[in-house]
């Protein structure tokens, strides 16, 4: 037969390993949960089929209970086993004292539980107890048996063991995402290539004055075609033309009717223009490659999200039905 492990991998798609989520070692321990709440669940007459026997007496008076189901006590009076009358700890006391009426007799013994360990009064000596406990097995994840198991019910323990898998899994799907900021995560390309955007500070005045800036660039040009338009020192208040000291802009040689010098002018400032245009297609196209980049990392995170999406859907999907085959099973070994 398969190993547990293979069968949990089987039911859910998952390749386990001592890294995986979840890793072999917790795969151990949702097999031994899962045949502990299992055997709980039997019948009680069932139960004693898997019970383990444990004799008290001279050598050994209590016994060390652990994780174990205490299923029955008997005591012998040296002719007949006698059943334990269990009492609480707080009892036992007075269950030793021969002047109370709860005192434990060799007919009528008494057992409890104080500390994990379980105590019967009269103390077993050559009049033996008996103690009958169902013992919870440790399964690991490379067992393909559970001794003192119930055969018609082992096949619920990996069913119970890949639905804690799931849960497992998704659990850590998020923050182990195809998406996340780690290194290779999309979300981290993103900011790396937004971070280039960044470094042309929007807000700092030196993107305007730096001169390897291609602002300062498009800057500088427009304000030479302002200067060859207008010329500010060509105006008074009242917008007529005065003497100017450059005598360079074309609306000085409009006042002065040289359309020659007009047109000399105006197409130094088309010049110009275009020149801010060059420098701001340029700085257009630097910051245009990060922001495409930018946009294909985050279609590829959308992608991403979206596989990652339909993966955690059919972990989910898969789970509820284990989970309805988990049930229905249980309510089988209950027998109802």
């Amino acid at each position: 037969m398969a190993t547990f492990e293979a069968q949990v991998e089987g039911l859910t798609s998952l390749s386990i390993d001592g890294s995986s989520a979840p890793t072999q070692t917790e795969l151990t321990q949702f097999l031994t949960d899962g045949a502990k709440e299992i055997l709980t669940a039997l019948p009680q007459n069932k139960k004693s089929i898997y019970a383990t026997s444990n004799t008290l007496n001279n050598s050994t008076t209590t016994l060390t209970v652990g994780g174990s189901e205490v299923l029955s006590v008997v005591r012998s009076n040296g002719t007949i086993n006698h059943p334990c009358r269990k009492i609480p700890v707080e009892l036992s006391g007075r269950a030793q004292d021969t002047t109370e009426m709860i005192v434990g007799t060799n007919t009528d013994p008494v057992w409890w539980i104080a500390g994990n360990t379980l105590n019967i009064y009269p103390t077993p000596d050559s009049n033996a107890a008996t103690v009958e406990t169902l013992a919870y097995p440790a399964v690991a994840y490379g067992d393909s048996a559970i001794t003192k198991f119930p055969d018609e019910a082992e096949y619920l323990v990996p069913i119970y063991a890949s639905i804690k898998a799931l849960q497992n899994v998704m659990g850590n799907f998020l923050s182990n995402s195809s998406i996340d900021d780690s290194s290779t995560g999309a979300l981290a390309l993103i900011n790396t290539a937004l971070d280039r955007i960044a470094t042309y500070n929007w807000g700092d005045s030196d993107t305007f004055t730096a001169g390897s800036s291609q602002l300062t660039r498009v800057k500088d040009a427009l304000d030479k075609a302002q200067g060859l338009l207008t010329d500010d020192a060509a105006f008074n208040a009242l917008g007529t033309v005065t003497d100017d000291v450059t005598n360079t802009s074309a609306l000085y040689h409009i006042g002065q009717e040289d359309t020659e010098l007009v047109s000399s002018a105006l197409a130094m400032v088309s010049a110009e223009l275009n020149r801010a245009q060059q420098h701001l297609s340029e700085w257009s196209a630097i910051s245009g490659v990060a922001s495409t980049e930018a946009q294909g990392f985050i279609a590829e995170a959308q992608a991403r999200i979206g596989r990652d999406n339909q993966k955690y859907q059919w972990y989910q999907g898969q789970q509820v039905k284990l989970q309805a085959d988990y049930d229905k099973g249980l309510q089988i070994i209950r027998g109802g």
